[in-house]
């Protein structure tokens, strides 16, 4: 078999497309503020799924591709919105986990990043948000015990 440039080019190409799209995750891509379906009661049934490389860029970021979903569950003054999308810029905190934030007043927000296709449902994230909130009780019922 002989090789020439032409066959050599078109195998580089489609080695590159493919590791390209190989490299990519899907996503569940909505907010119940337009879609109760997305909130917490979450049913994924005709929902959005997006394929995260093959989205616009964030205008207030630099370009770079989503390599994570994300959950962003929002509770302020006790009206709940969550919002599941891409993931760009990796938080500080540990991949496919939880992290939850406290505001002034009533404003609670409780960010999930997860690293395979269409993790971002709410199976997971509600797990780790439930073994959050019980090693915080703990914690602070061992705290209020020793003292």
């Amino acid at each position: 078999m002989k090789l020439t440039v032409s066959s050599v080019t078109t195998s580089l190409v489609s080695i590159l497309f493919s590791v390209k799209y190989a490299s990519s995750i899907f996503c569940y891509d909505c907010n119940s503020a337009f879609d109760p379906r997305c909130g917490e009661e979450f049913d994924h049934f005709n929902l959005g799924v997006v394929n995260c490389s093959l989205k616009d860029p964030i205008d207030h970021i630099p370009p770079m591709e989503s390599t994570f979903c994300r959950v962003i569950k929002m509770d302020i003054y006790g009206k709940v919105r969550v919002v599941r999308k891409c993931g760009y810029v990796a938080d500080d905190y540990k991949m496919n986990s939880c992290k939850r934030q406290t505001g002034t007043g009533e404003l609670f927000v409780t960010y999930c990043s997860c690293n395979t296709d269409l993790c971002n449902s709410s199976s997971k994230c509600d797990r780790d948000l439930a073994i959050l909130s019980i090693l915080s009780l703990l914690a602070v019922y061992l705290f209020k015990t020793s003292f």
